[in-house]
């Protein structure tokens, strides 16, 4: 593994990092206010979609600050497997390519690399306490 290491490495984790919460800011928004061609505008207040939406802007900014990214991401890998079974697998089938359930499994796996490295060097978790509380 040590080919593909680089001084970097560190940095390139932050980048990953902030831009999956990024990505999961906006699928929050999107839900929460209609965005970008959410079907149906946005969600109504106290359904399933509208609790996503609120789950996927917390966990979206956990991963953007750099707190609490450990809980952040087992929520965020629970949250994507349930998506992916009420929203694509009971629709569609079970195969992701033609049940259009991709995006909730790739960031299922982004999650599992966060889970695995915590916030990284830029947090502000670790510039507050010193250390990652989770």
């Amino acid at each position: 593994m040590g080919y593909f290491e680089t001084k970097y490495g560190d940095n390139l984790y932050v980048i990953f990092r902030a831009g999956i919460g990024v990505l999961f800011l906006m699928l929050g928004f999107m839900k929460l206010l209609g965005l970008w061609g959410m079907p149906g505008g946005p969600a109504a207040v106290g359904t399933l979609m509208w609790y996503a939406g609120i789950f996927e802007l917390m966990i979206g900014s956990s991963m953007v600050t750099g707190v609490l990214v450990r809980l952040a991401s087992a929520f965020g890998i629970i949250m994507m497997i349930v998506a992916y079974y009420l929203g694509h697998v009971k629709v569609g089938g079970w195969n992701p390519a033609v049940n259009f359930g991709m995006p909730a499994l790739v960031f299922m796996l982004a999650f599992l690399v966060t889970l695995a490295y915590g916030a990284g060097k830029a947090s502000l978790e670790k510039a507050a306490f010193g250390k990652e509380l989770f």
